[in-house]
């Protein structure tokens, strides 16, 4: 055995312990042992830490770089996405109202305060415990493009926590490429005609989406099954709409504000003239962004305008002809959902 005092290797005077060789040095370090005296030890261990650290100052960069990346994004989401607000309204929030709404739907509930409190005396806000109990909420929101065609990408989406729908899309008979599983759908008077328990799952979510006063009416007269509502809409919503109560969300106006305002950049008071109003995939998008950790998008983005044959949904042969005259500017939202990805606040599944 060999023992070290002083610097100096010299045999252990130990009784009964044989000499064991020296270890041999790397033939890495050799250089660095034999060119260095033996007062030079114990600056060795700092040289070889420099050493490496020069050899690895690619990799510390890197790491460095994306720790910052991950705290940028971290605080911008913060500052932008908060969980402050809830998703759905609720009648106690209403009630006894300290502060009105500054903004007429769909930014704001100011003007319906009436029907919005006999709608919410008989609705419900809460989120399944099994969703709002999770650490770590992984959200696609599909939309309704014709990109979803022939996709396969039924079995992706059903693996997600929340998968998040819009209006009258279907399911049956479409699993193999939108996948059969509905945690919420968002919807709106005119773009309900969807069978409630047929296109969706016994605990999906069936979110109204407010944009003027009458589509509280219309959900209230289904719900009471009263007279049915039939003016004020530029679609004929269903008069029939066999949907389970419990099942029902009215969504807070909250969201199309930030929607709007944030991503738009829109003018919340409006001129009557104009109504510009983003779509409720866009919406859809700010909801997630705000309720999920990770928020992927399949099915997003329109054809080219030049494009006039191609259809626009993955159901239904309309093509973007469709859409003229409409309250929706898609090639500024389209700029706005590049700017996500762009910024890694959503990840695309298919083409954009």
């Amino acid at each position: 055995m060999i023992s070290v005092t002083g610097g100096k290797a010299k045999p252990s005077s130990e009784p009964g312990l044989e000499q064991d060789s020296p270890s041999p040095v790397p033939q890495s370090f050799s250089h660095l042992v034999t060119s260095h005296n033996e007062s030079s030890g114990p600056r060795l261990i700092p040289f070889l830490l420099i050493k490496m650290i020069n050899k690895s100052r690619g990799k510390i960069l890197g790491v460095l770089a994306l720790f910052l990346v991950m705290v940028w994004y971290s605080i911008y989401r913060e500052d932008s996405y908060t969980r402050d607000h809830p998703l759905f309204l609720q009648l106690k929030d209403y009630f006894w109202v300290k502060t009105p709404s500054l903004y007429e739907l769909p930014y704001g509930t100011k003007g319906s305060e009436d029907v919005l409190l006999r709608l919410l005396s008989i609705t419900h806000y809460s989120v399944p415990e099994s969703i709002q109990s999770l650490k770590c909420r992984k959200c696609v929101v599909v939309g309704n493009g014709h990109r979803l065609r022939n996709s396969s990408m039924g079995d992706t989406i059903n693996s997600y926590d929340v998968v998040i729908r819009l209006n009258n899309a279907p399911v049956h008979g479409y699993e193999q490429d939108v996948g059969s599983k509905t945690t919420m759908r968002l919807f709106y008077p005119e773009s309900a005609h969807f069978d409630p328990r047929t296109e969706n799952n016994p605990d999906t979510l069936l979110v109204l989406v407010p944009f003027k006063p009458m589509d509280f009416q219309w959900m209230e007269a289904i719900l009471n099954d009263k007279k049915r509502v039939r003016n004020g809409f530029w679609k004929q919503p269903p008069l029939i709409w066999n949907a389970d109560l419990e099942q029902v969300r009215i969504l807070n106006p909250y969201y199309m504000e930030v929607t709007a305002a944030k991503l738009l950049n829109l003018p919340l008071k409006q001129p009557r003239k104009i109504k510009q109003k983003p779509t409720t995939g866009l919406l859809a998008i700010t909801l997630a962004l705000h309720f999920c950790d990770l928020v992927h998008i399949a099915g997003f983005g329109y054809p080219d305008s030049t494009n006039k044959k191609q259809t626009i949904h993955y159901y239904e042969q309309i093509t973007l002809k469709s859409m003229a005259g409409s309250e929706h500017n898609v090639s500024h939202e389209a700029v706005a959902i590049k700017r996500m990805l762009e910024l890694g606040l959503v990840r695309n599944l298919t083409y954009f």
